[in-house]
This record gives structure tokens, sequence and C-alpha cells, in this order.
């Protein structure tokens, strides 16, 4: 009888904390941000000196306090306390320019609908505005882990600064959403991310380029390891015709990269890895020991071209490195 008590507790103990996990993982209410059935409508207003500056100094990184109103089907709140600044990169000089609204700036561990930040890219080169948003629904629709996205009519101090799309964060949340270990490794990978071979020294991979890293690390800085990315590199530049295949697929989800470059092909993408060494993230997954690739920056796609090139007839074995 004492047993049968004795079990009874254990079994109700483990019953509550899947209840308690499975609560936690429900309670996630991110995709009421980038739910894509109407256009949401976010109204920013913030001191009108502060934005001058912002616009008329595109190069500067200030953060700027401000307040927005987000509208769409699920949601019709204020926050308050949020930071804006301007992002990205050729889009600094253009005249539509795009906006990062931070939660967690001002007031630390703030979110909003499970969201740090909001990425609002103005899109400059796409006068369709939607090329990076189909992008990205390729990449989702065929399981390639990747950021989801909406559209966004938005105003500052009540004047229309257009459409936009709103765009997820790469960060330890997006890695906690989507990946069942979410503790490993997370790169940003930018121009000239080639991932060639420098020397067997992790740390030579923390080489820059015009003033930021060429593989930026942005989990587990405290321990600042490049091991594994320098493993990668090692492996993809050194290894024996006879021994590549066995030793590529112990460390790198090849099926996910693979589905990466089809995708880019299809599109037409130009501006990441394969072409430009560009625009992507490597994720170290911890459980299968294995890195991901993450897509990132896809409105250079669908016929958008800055070289005179057709990218609709390339060969694509003729750029992937």
């Amino acid at each position: 009888m004492q047993n049968k008590y004795l079990y009874s507790k254990v079994v109700y103990f483990f019953l509550f904390l899947s209840s308690i996990l499975f609560s936690q993982t429900e309670l996630d209410e991110s995709y009421k941000i980038y739910d894509d059935t109407e256009v949401a409508i976010i109204r920013i207003n913030m001191n009108q000196a502060d934005l001058a500056f912002m616009l008329q100094n595109p190069l500067s990184d200030s953060i700027h306090l401000a307040n927005i109103h987000f509208k769409n089907k699920f949601i019709d709140e204020t926050v308050d306390s949020v930071g804006i600044r301007l992002r990205g990169n050729t889009s600094r000089t253009a005249q539509k320019k795009s906006l990062k609204l931070s939660f967690n700036t001002f007031i630390d561990g703030k979110k909003f609908y499970d969201v740090e930040k909001l990425n609002l890219n103005g899109e400059h080169n796409d006068p369709s505005i939607v090329r990076s948003k189909l992008s990205w629904d390729f990449f989702n629709d065929i399981g390639v882990v990747s950021t989801r996205a909406s559209h966004a009519a938005v105003y500052i101090n009540d004047k229309y600064y257009g459409l936009y799309i709103s765009i997820e964060h790469i960060d330890e949340n997006f890695l906690k959403k989507n990946f069942k270990d979410d503790f490993g490794n997370l790169w940003k990978c930018l121009y000239p991310a080639d991932l060639n071979y420098i020397n067997i020294d992790p740390n030579s991979y923390k080489l820059t380029f015009n003033g930021r890293q060429l593989y930026e690390l942005k989990t587990n800085l405290e321990k600042d390891d490049y091991s594994e990315l320098a493993n990668l590199i090692d492996v993809l530049n050194n290894s024996s015709n006879e021994n590549f295949k066995n030793s590529i697929l112990k460390i790198l989800d090849v099926p996910q990269v693979l589905n990466y470059f089809a995708v880019n092909i299809l599109t037409g993408s130009w501006d990441d890895y394969w072409s430009l060494s560009n625009n992507y993230y490597l994720y170290h997954d911890p459980t299968s020991k294995k890195i991901k690739l993450i897509p990132y920056d896809y409105d250079n796609t669908f016929s958008i071209d800055w070289f005179n090139i057709n990218w609709a007839e390339v060969d694509p074995y003729t750029l992937i490195k």
C-alpha cells in the first residue's frame, strides 16, 4: 500500500512538471506579432530632435527613447520606454531607412509578446516589398529554420514612413523557439565570411573587416570560444576527397544546408554565402553536435541586381565555394 502511494505521488509530480513545461511552451505569444493575415500598424512617437539626429546621422547606432502603438488582428496596445535606432547597411543612406525597436534597452528583461526586438526593414532595394517575405516563407515551408516576417505600415510622430517588413530578430529567444537545445554558440556571418582556412588557432577567426567581426559570436560571450567554427572551416578546406563525406556529415547538418542552397538558387539570391560570402548565421547545436546554417537578409532576390548579371541564368556550380 505504501509503495502504491509513493508511486502515485511520483506520477503526480511528473505530470505536474510536464504541465508546467507544456504551459510555458504554450504561453509563447510571439506568433501574434508575426501574423501575416493583415498589415499591422506601428505608430512610433519620439522626441522630434532625437528623430532629426537619427536621420541626419545614419551611420550612428545611437539609441533613442520612444513609445509605440502596435495594432493588428491580435494586438492593440501602446508600449513605452522602447529603444529605437537605425539598422542595416546600404539602407542607412537610402531615403527609406530600416529601424530596430528594442523593448529591453531601457527596461532590462522587458519583452513585448515574448519578443525583445523588432526589425523593421524598409526594403529600399525592393519596390514590391515582398521578396524577402516570400523567401522566409519558402525556407519555413521546407523546414529550414529561419525568421518569421509580416508587413507593417510605419508612422513616426504621425507621419507615414511607408510599408515595412517586420522581421524576427535572431537571438537567444529565436534559438529557444527553434531548437531543443538553445545553449550553443551562434555566429552572425557578414561579408567577407568566406569560411576560408587561416590556421588551426580558433582565435584567428575573430578577425574584423571595416570595424566589425566577420564571424561575430552572439551567445556565450563569456567563453568566447571559436573552436567549433574553426573545426568546421578546417574540415571544409583540408579534408581529403576520401574522408570529406564522413567528416562533414559528423559536424554539419548537410541536408539542411543543401535545402538552403536550393532556395537561394530558386529565388535568384546572391547576397548570401554562395555568391558574396555574406548574410548567414551558424548555430552549433549541442545535442546533435552539428552546425546548422540560418539564412539572413533576402531583399536581393527575384531579379534584384547590382552587377548587370541575370541571376536566373547563372550556373550555380560556378559560384558555390
